[in-house]
């Protein structure tokens, strides 16, 4: 059996599992949930999960795990188009959503012995991947959180992002109710689009932990100076993309305990991670337990422990994640740009842009940055502005201040918000490069 269903089995019977406003699931009777629901998949192979956050998409979640059934979450933020690519790709049979089981009928197609799930993930790329995980390769990094942290921090953990995204399912429930803690459920409409009652939701709920992705903890402090500080918060991890040390920095000076993280899908989300007893500011923290890291020309190099390849195709012996990275000599990773994202100007310069845009991203006055310039003589970006008169030339000045002349941004445009809804943003927060750069120039191009 899963260990994460014997934990739950071990749990005292009254302790509160899952919340919603109005609504409890004890360990108790949470198996006895997760059963009745796994008797309805025993016939299927494979499933898509469609539902808003709530404890319904944990307690389906769950029995899709003890039916031995291959899930496919699908992310909110997917398009119609995502969506259906992700059903036919995974061949699933039927998709879970609140309306019940609606059968599907689809080729069936080549899902690897001990699938458990099947994460779809956008990436930086239009066209979702299917990665393959074992339930074997989630509960290992459930099972090192939960090595690092102590069970001890598991009180009430309030899931923020969405859970098909493998970050909050597997660092968020995963790990929690291996733990033996509560988890807070929300449906994402209620922070609102911007996420701008996330405070009142956190202070509502007495979380103890979240997990965000910068754009959110940016968020996040701007509440905090107006509302006041959240005093049951004692871990709060930031990840999904590049973090600047001084949004770190500036948000433990608000009271906001946050410890940066770096994960892989094909890793079952989480590598790295910061502690509170074990923290570095400028890295991702120390690889967990479970993990064996490498740099290979300085490339992130994993060996694998659970990911089964990609549908349709073989798993390898090594993970190669496309990161550029560094690790000191206590063992901390840094992230220091994408392989693929370097930018050589004319001058010859390799240049990561994730490194002039966390420069950009530590000014208050910047909400969103994008930095190119690729064959061209200079760095150019384009920028989101925090607010509608934020100063944004002034921070620019103050953020090349920082940078050496080569990597100095020349030429910026102010730009609304990128967002998943128009695919300039992946789930988890990253730019999506292409996508940004083909609607912006193609608006230039006469």
């Amino acid at each position: 059996m899963s260990t994460i269903l014997k934990a739950i089995k071990s749990q005292p019977p009254e302790k509160i599992a899952l919340m919603e406003p109005q609504y409890r699931v004890t360990y108790g009777d949470l198996s006895k949930l997760v059963a009745v629901r796994a008797e309805k998949l025993k016939d299927l192979r494979c499933a898509a999960l469609f539902m808003n956050n709530g404890i319904e998409w944990v307690l389906w979640d769950l029995a899709a795990m003890s039916s031995n059934v291959a899930l496919v979450p699908l992310p909110p933020f997917f398009t119609k188009e995502q969506r259906e690519h992700a059903l036919r790709s995974a061949g699933c049979d039927a998709i879970i959503t609140p309306e019940g089981i609606i059968p599907l009928v689809y080729e069936p197609v080549n899902i690897p012995d001990g699938t458990a799930k099947i994460t779809f993930t956008s990436g930086t790329t239009g066209t979702p991947k299917g990665v393959c995980l074992s339930l074997s390769a989630m509960e290992d990094v459930a099972g090192s959180i939960i090595q690092v942290l102590g069970k001890d921090l598991a009180g009430i953990h309030t899931s923020v992002l969405p859970l098909a995204v493998l970050l909050e399912n597997v660092a968020g429930v995963y790990a929690t109710l291996l733990a033996g803690g509560t988890i807070y459920l929300n449906h994402l409409e209620r922070f609102g689009e911007d996420y701008s009652f996330l405070h009142a939701a956190l202070k509502e709920t007495k979380a103890t932990s979240v997990i965000l992705v910068p754009e959110i903890l940016r968020s996040l402090m701007a509440q905090i100076v107006m509302h006041g500080p959240l005093p049951c918060l004692t871990f709060v991890a930031v990840g999904g993309s590049k973090v600047s040390p001084d949004l770190v920095l500036q948000a433990r000076t608000l009271g906001i305990p946050v410890y940066e993280g770096y994960g892989l899908s094909e890793c079952a989300s989480v590598v790295a991670l910061n502690t509170p007893a074990d923290s570095k500011t400028g890295t991702v923290g120390k690889p967990l337990p479970h993990i064996v890291a490498r740099l290979s020309d300085g490339e992130i190099v994993i060996r694998n422990s659970g990911f089964l390849g990609y549908v349709g195709q073989s798993a390898p012996d090594h993970i190669h994640t496309g990161d550029l990275g560094a690790m000191d000599d206590e063992g901390f990773l840094s992230i220091t740009g994408r392989k693929k994202n370097i930018l050589i100007t004319s001058y010859g310069r390799n240049i990561s842009p994730e490194w002039v845009e966390a420069e950009l991203l530590s000014q208050p006055e910047i909400a969103q940055a994008v930095v190119y310039g690729d064959s061209c003589p200079y760095l150019s970006a384009y920028i989101v502005p925090s607010t509608p008169r934020a100063n944004i030339e002034a921070a620019v000045s103050h953020a090349n201040a920082n940078l050496p002349e080569y990597a100095q941004i020349k030429k910026f445009e102010s730009l609304p918000p990128f967002s998943p809804k128009d695919g300039t943003l992946t789930g988890t927060g990253r730019p999506r490069r292409s996508q940004i750069m083909q609607i912006y120039q193609k608006e230039k191009t006469p």
